[in-house]
């Protein structure tokens, strides 16, 4: 069997009005940054990442939810750096939990990033597709 992905869809809204809050939350994100206020920045990110998350389906998040919170324990409870040795077990699990939401996000505004641009290269510029290879393996249980 052979198989050629064309589009990759991970959004599961890709409603106008999503993409528009995401940029308008990056841009009140980086205002706020870049004039040192504080409660813009904070409005701006909470935007950006509420959009991001919307957008993507659910199995990305997921995924990407789990990872992050498997690195946020290996990094903060079972191999924290010598800044973090002193903090407590609650500390170190709130610290987990903001680093799985921090990365969840930032890698699903990746995965959004390249499969748009996948999308505009594969499609406008006919740059070819993915292709998967899938052989048969036969049945499971017909060896004895």
């Amino acid at each position: 069997m052979s198989y050629r992905v064309r589009r990759i869809d991970p959004f599961w809204m890709a409603n106008p009005i999503v993409i528009a809050a995401a940029v308008l939350g990056l841009i009140l994100a980086l205002v706020g940054y870049t004039k040192g206020q504080g409660a813009l920045t904070i409005i701006g990110a909470v935007l950006l990442g509420c959009s991001v998350l919307i957008a993507s389906k659910p199995a990305v998040t997921g995924v990407l939810a789990t990872l992050g919170f498997f690195g946020g324990v290996v990094n903060f409870v079972v191999l924290p750096n010598a800044q973090l040795s002193g903090a407590t077990l609650p500390w170190k699990l709130v610290s987990t939990l903001f680093f799985a939401l921090l990365y969840t996000i930032l890698m699903e505004a990746l995965v959004l990033v390249v499969a748009a641009l996948y999308n505009l290269f594969a499609g406008t510029m006919n740059a070819g597709a993915i292709e998967l290879e899938i052989e048969d393996s036969g049945e499971q249980g017909a060896e004895g």
